[in-house]
């Protein structure tokens, strides 16, 4: 049992890494180098994290059998917002937030285009449609992430 905390720790730890990375490059890297191609490398640590941290609660929810696990990731990732968002303190606001940057994410990975157009930055995919990301998308997001981890932190803390 206390291996399996090490893990459930150690991946919160993982996540808080990439939250302090896209902090970093949002507040102190952007400023200084004023690229916007930061904002893509900022949007990756933020998706790295939320992936990361639905992951390690689907699993803890798992591990106490609160609720029962799928191999596709779409239905796993179904069954943290219809079971687990609302014990984590997540709101329909939240969970909008959590969709989108899921959906870009995996938008981004699978575009063939992206580029950077007066201080945003732009996805294109394949049947090209665009979708922007920008510093104020940006912070609104790694608040997001921010929240979910140390909702999922606290929760974690009062079960062990």
């Amino acid at each position: 049992m206390e291996n399996i905390r090490r893990q459930f720790v150690n991946s919160l730890i993982e996540a808080e890494k990439y939250c302090l990375a896209a902090d970093h490059l949002i507040h102190v890297s952007l400023k200084v180098v004023k690229d916007p191609k930061l904002l893509l490398r900022a949007f990756e640590d933020i998706y790295n994290a939320l992936v990361l941290v639905i992951s390690t609660v689907l699993r803890f929810e798992y591990l106490y059998k609160r609720i029962s696990l799928k191999r596709d990731s779409k239905e796993n990732l179904r069954i943290f917002i219809n079971k687990c968002s609302k014990r984590y303190g997540l709101d329909e606001k939240d969970i909008g937030l959590i969709k989108e940057i899921i959906f870009l994410g995996k938008k981004h990975k699978e575009s063939g285009m992206e580029f950077s157009n007066q201080g945003k930055f732009v996805i294109v995919d394949d049947e090209l449609g665009t979708f922007m990301l920008d510093l104020e998308k940006i912070r609104i997001f790694l608040d997001l992430v921010k929240r979910v981890l140390g909702n999922s932190k606290s929760k974690f803390i009062e079960s062990f």
